[in-house]
């Protein structure tokens, strides 16, 4: 089996502003996150920058060669069951990016104590169910019309959550 071209990192402040632009250029595609485009680019990465620093999320980084290509974070690090966000930019989905972020965060839960991830994913993101499932994610709920869309429409969205067993 071949190495993989990309490599997992800690995220930390100074990639903020590659991390936003993956978000804009997902967002872009219209059907995977509740983020719509357009949005304030330096102002999000502001934020992000402002989380990690504060310590209120953490995360980790894909990397190929010189470009971030995937994210995951913890949203929210004191939640008992803290919350993931995750993406991968489409040219390099399939290439076991989301399995390897998802293993970091999965070894953090468990170093940390918590008893769980969760995670929020729209009913039509097959692709995402089918990743999440094959990592011990199980469906909790459909929060109906829980995404609200710019246009007044609102989206479902299904609650997967990871128990962590102790180490």
């Amino acid at each position: 089996m071949t190495q993989p071209s990309w490599t997992i990192r800690p995220k930390g402040e100074r990639d903020a502003d590659a991390v936003v632009a993956l978000l804009a250029e997902i967002a872009q595609e219209g059907n995977y996150f509740a983020t719509e485009w357009p949005f304030d680019v330096p102002e999000r990465a502001r934020l992000m920058r402002d989380a990690l620093l504060s310590r209120r999320s953490v995360g980790w980084v894909a990397v190929d060669g010189r470009a971030l290509v995937g994210d995951l974070s913890v949203i929210d690090v004191l939640q008992a069951e803290p919350e993931i966000g995750m993406m991968v930019g489409a040219a390099h989905r399939g290439r076991g990016i989301g399995r390897a972020l998802l293993a970091y965060a999965v070894a953090w839960a468990r170093a940390n104590g918590k008893p769980a991830l969760t995670l929020r994913v729209f009913p039509d993101n097959e692709r995402a169910h089918a990743l999440y499932r094959a990592n011990g994610f199980v469906e909790v709920e459909v929060q109906a019309a829980a995404i609200r869309r710019r246009d007044g429409s609102a989206r479902d969205a299904i609650v997967m959550r990871r128990p962590i067993a102790p180490s």
